[in-house]
């Protein structure tokens, strides 16, 4: 009963900034046959002088049959101050993956995500990778490039009017695991996605993460990211104006259950 009690508190006080769930796994080698996922919940808050309160749910689902990996992820944040609205974005993510032998696989994916305070009224894509294995050791380390393409549809919600784009983009990305030891991992995804006409037009992510492993089915996770945009949403004829920075870092601790 203490057991079950600790895991719920555990999931229930995390502390958390904006950030999406990371796509890559934190932990190298190939998922088990069969289903496997985890669970985040977190949820913070002040009173006094400022009444703060923020709320976060993510979860990831893995389906391996032979050759063939499922994944699906889905991450939603919503926070208010003082009773105001300052935190609210949707992430969902599906992706199929073919391994063709040890070494390459193809893959599929479809996204959207939405972030009202980074003007983004969404954002869909759809495209295709090809990703090879460069290194690895027995499940203890790999690195991985990956490179494809696809096409993105984004409306953004500049306050006097819309912006819709519809483009292609280049996907390149390389992702390094280690396993430290049997309790931890490290791992670090790097994006680098520039329009295909417009190679001024291109945005740049960053993910780093430590897992700890405190149970068979519980980590604590360390998590920060650097997320750039070359063409962030300006309109400096909007009361406010809005003028995006290129550049926002976040960072995320939180206990993750894993089944």
């Amino acid at each position: 009963m203490l057991n079950k009690i600790f895991l719920f508190t555990a999931l229930v006080i995390s502390i958390n900034a904006h950030s999406i769930s990371n796509i890559e796994d934190s932990r190298p080698g190939l998922p088990n046959e069969g289903w496997s996922g985890h669970v985040e919940l977190g949820f913070d808050g002040k009173t006094g002088n400022k009444t703060e309160e923020h709320y976060s749910a993510a979860s990831k689902l893995i389906s391996r049959h032979g050759d063939n990996i499922y994944l699906g992820i889905f991450d939603r944040q919503y926070g208010t101050t003082n009773g105001v609205t300052d935190d609210d974005d949707s992430f969902v993510h599906g992706r199929w993956t073919h391994l063709l032998n040890t070494k390459w696989a193809v893959e599929g994916f479809v996204q959207w995500e939405e972030n009202v305070f980074d003007n983004l009224k969404s954002r869909s894509l759809i495209g295709s990778n090809i990703r090879h294995i460069i290194a690895e050791g027995d499940k203890v380390f790999s690195l991985t490039l990956g490179l494809g393409g696809f096409i993105e549809r984004e409306v953004l919600d500049l306050d006097t009017y819309e912006k819709e784009s519809k483009l292609w983009r280049i996907n390149s990305f390389a992702v390094y695991k280690h396993r430290i030891n049997d309790q931890v991992g490290i791992s670090a995804t790097l994006y680098y996605q520039p329009q295909t006409t417009d190679f001024s037009d291109y945005r740049g992510y960053m993910t780093s993460a430590l897992a700890v492993k405190l149970t068979e089915t519980l980590d604590l996770k360390l998590q920060y990211d650097i997320n750039l945009d070359s063409q962030p949403a300006k309109n400096l004829d909007a009361s406010p104006e809005i003028d995006n920075s290129k550049i926002n870092t976040s960072y995320k601790t939180s206990l993750v259950y894993r089944f």
